[in-house]
């Protein structure tokens, strides 16, 4: 009996046709979920401190990602480079890196390995920095409230680091804060102001802000009664004034002038016009440092000199003239 193969072929052909689709469906569909692993090259780029850039890019390395095919195929987003930072702080001329799977930026939902990195350890050279120390100028103001004295303002530290590039270092003499205005309140206050940075360029600075503190001590004015006129100035002796004693106001941080008695301050009088009719005494007052003190009355007459004693009118002779010869 003869068989005709045609016929045996072109029998029922649409199922032999999907059942061929459905076996190659399934073969791919068992092939994705097998563990495969791909090499892929990538790029490093290695951004240096300001003003230092690397002299020359690492070489390509080699990423060995290992998971299933079906992961793998997701993997055509990856990014093709790897970056990384040289820190602003490292002053070398050849930095040293080590890189680690996390330094390969995957795709989000991909669930695939690491599986090695080659080479792993880079070297990048870079020009060398310098260092320096300068003062930090304050360019903080402090608005106390009506009645209220600000005390002790200082800031912290009062040198600055820095570093970077040699010529760029040199030309630096000091930094200042950013312009400020603090509101104290009253009592003890701390704030934090930034370096301003604005004309340093690529040099980077230590620390980045500084402390600013202070306190607003109340206002308090008192006044001395019967204070002594002391010893009058230079090119002032030989000189009477009309008043021994005077009144002193004092003002300043409450704390500091409620402590205050009359022998904490000295009047000082400074002779105006001099031998003149109209002389005076223009009156000043040393106090401690930081108090506001003046004389009531901040000026005196001068007593006038005494009259010089005038000299007797001579004697006239009593002497008998000899009568002379005819």
């Amino acid at each position: 009996m003869r068989v005709d193969v045609g016929q045996l072929i072109g029998r029922n052909w649409p199922l032999k046709l999907a059942a061929l689709f459905f076996a190659a469906m399934l073969y791919v569909a068992v092939a994705a979920q097998q563990p495969v692993t791909q090499a892929v090259s990538l790029r490093v780029r290695v951004a240096g401190p300001p003003g230092r850039p690397p002299h020359e890019q690492p070489a390509q390395v080699v990423v060995q990602i290992a998971g299933r095919g079906s992961e793998i195929l997701k993997l055509r987003s990856l990014p093709r480079e790897i970056t990384k930072t040289i820190p602003d702080t490292f002053a070398g001329t050849l930095w040293r890196l080590r890189l680690q799977p996390s330094d390969l930026v995957l795709p989000k939902g991909v669930d695939v390995q690491v599986a090695d990195i080659a080479p792993r350890d880079l070297e990048v050279s870079l020009d060398s920095a310098v260092h320096r120390d300068v003062p930090i100028a304050s360019r903080v103001s402090v608005k106390a409230d009506s009645g209220y004295v600000v005390e002790g303002l200082s800031i912290l530290p009062t040198v600055a680091h820095l570093l970077g590039p040699a010529k760029s270092v040199a030309g630096i003499e000091s930094v200042a804060t950013v312009p400020a205005l603090i509101a104290s309140g009253s009592g003890p206050f701390f704030h934090t102001v930034p370096i301003d940075t604005g004309m340093l360029g690529v040099v980077r600075v230590i620390p980045r802000e500084v402390r600013v503190s202070g306190e607003a001590t109340r206002l308090l004015e008192r006044s001395f009664s019967g204070v002594p006129i002391g010893s009058p100035a230079s090119g002032a002796t030989g000189v009477t004034l009309t008043t021994e004693h005077v009144s002193v106001s004092v003002k300043g941080p409450e704390p500091r002038v409620s402590t205050l008695t009359r022998d904490s301050m000295r009047v000082i009088a400074h002779i105006v016009n001099r031998g003149a009719p109209d002389a005076f005494a223009r009156l000043t007052v040393s106090a401690p440092s930081g108090l506001t003190a003046t004389a009531v009355p901040d000026s005196v007459p001068v007593k006038p000199p005494p009259a010089a004693p005038t000299a007797p009118p001579p004697a006239k002779s009593t002497a008998k003239r000899k009568p002379g010869r005819g």
